[in-house]
């Protein structure tokens, strides 16, 4: 009884009485039916009246913002603090670098390395000397070193970039500052990554002194040219995998492979791109690595003519070039004009030999290229080409009648393709109920 007692209490506080008097004397100080209905309708709405949620209040100290211009503040503090421009940015960039270079290069993670390179990028005194391979493999021997205000650095074993601090130009001869160069300040760069006197040594920084306690990244000569080392070795093993891929050179000698090498240049070339074009020499010898490219004659029974000035030349697909072929020698050998074009399927990996290159081999290996090597495509006669082509297209109208034939079945049997026949109803909880067939 006690709990029916509370409810009807509280259902009976919900009302407003005085209203409710207001609305039970309506008959007898109105005439008119339409007045009174009018004023029914609003003092009914205010006979329950509705509670009024309050905010929790904020206290504000004195010369304080509004609240919403102090969130609006700090969301514009988080929104700069993730997205740095200008100076602040390359001193966000700076710490992290610094971070990064305190640890051993081997405990340096994916990312740490490429904040690295993502500041070495920009530095032009390093990249007129590193290429960009070497640019993005440079961090495997960075180091950071530590200088307290006063000490003097000789930059004749390596190259120094300045990330926090700054450095004046010093004469070590006259122990004295050079005048004649402004401070180097974080960015600045003093030394080379070569012997000095392999390059213009009297255009480069050698000698500074601090003007505070400085955080110099440095690039020793030692760790760069074994950064060369291991680049020219990765690059021999590649190119060498390139040639010993190929059924045709499987069996070749080493030293022969060798000079193939030496000559060989990693390239990779788009989809879509024409690597040779018919009646012309090859401009290279290709070793496919990755990807694949189709190669095309022109049907010449077939050309159309579009205006005066040119025609239109159709092309007929006679075969493809995978990983571990190769395409080129014998055409550049013996001066021999391809019997076909080549066009690039998809992206395509692999290393290429310059004409210069292939023909100042020695006679050799010239002999055994010859020997080996063998003509991308046999020239087909002009009546295969034209069968072949109509083959090709017959297939090709096939293929499209046969997708428009099974595309209206579907499509007049209420199936479209991608969309499910049968939804089903869930009832509460996840509980599946019956399935319906949609329409």
């Amino acid at each position: 009884m006690s709990r029916y007692r509370h409810s009807a209490e509280q259902r009976l506080a919900d009302i407003d009485y005085t209203r409710l008097t207001q609305l039970t004397q309506l008959k007898d100080s109105l005439h008119s039916p339409e007045e009174a209905h009018k004023t029914f309708m609003k003092l009914y709405q205010e006979i329950f009246p509705r509670p009024q949620t309050s905010l929790p209040r904020i206290h504000l100290k004195t010369g304080t913002q509004p609240p919403v211009k102090l969130r609006a503040y700090e969301s514009v503090q988080e929104v700069s603090r993730h997205q740095p421009h200008g100076k602040p940015a390359q001193e966000s960039l700076m710490n992290h670098v610094i971070k990064a270079l305190k640890k051993f290069p081997i405990e340096r993670s994916q990312s740490e390395h490429h904040v690295i390179y993502k500041l070495l990028k920009g530095v032009h005194s390093l990249t007129s000397q590193l290429g960009s391979q070497e640019l993005k493999q440079i961090s495997a021997v960075t180091t950071i070193e530590t200088w307290d205000r006063g000490q003097i650095i000789f930059g004749h074993n390596g190259f120094y970039l300045v990330l926090k601090g700054s450095v004046k130009p010093f004469n070590h001869e006259t122990l004295k500052e050079d005048q004649t160069v402004t401070t180097i300040a974080a960015g600045g760069s003093f030394g080379c990554c070569k012997p000095v006197n392999a390059v213009d040594g009297g255009a480069i920084i050698q000698c500074v002194m601090t003007l505070e306690t400085c955080e110099i990244l440095k690039i020793s000569h030692s760790g760069y040219e074994k950064l060369k080392k291991d680049i020219l070795a990765q690059d021999h093993e590649v190119k060498l995998s390139l040639i010993q891929g190929c059924q045709l050179y499987l069996h070749w000698p080493k030293l022969s492979i060798n000079h193939l090498v030496d000559g060989m240049q990693l390239k990779t070339f788009p989809a879509n791109q024409v690597l040779v074009k018919e009646g012309k020499i090859c401009p290279f010898v290709a070793f496919i690595g990755r990807g694949e490219c189709n190669i095309f004659q022109d049907v010449r029974s077939l050309i159309k003519p579009l205006d005066k000035k040119g025609c239109r030349i159709r092309f007929v697909m006679v075969g493809k070039l995978g990983p571990k072929q190769s395409f080129g020698e014998v055409s550049i050998l013996l001066n021999q004009l391809s019997p076909c074009t080549v066009i690039t399927a998809t992206e395509v990996h692999g290393g290429i030999i310059q004409p210069e290159c292939l023909k100042g081999l020695d006679s050799v290996t010239t002999s055994l290229i010859l020997q080996t090597a063998q003509p991308m495509c046999g020239k087909l006669s002009e009546e295969e080409v034209l069968k072949e082509f109509l083959t090709q297209e017959r297939m090709k109208k096939w293929e499209h009648e046969k997708r428009k034939i099974l595309s209206d079945a579907l499509f007049y049997n209420g199936i479209h393709p991608g969309r499910g026949k049968w939804a089903f109803n869930r009832g509460p909880r996840g509980v599946t109920g019956k399935s319906k067939k949609t329409i």
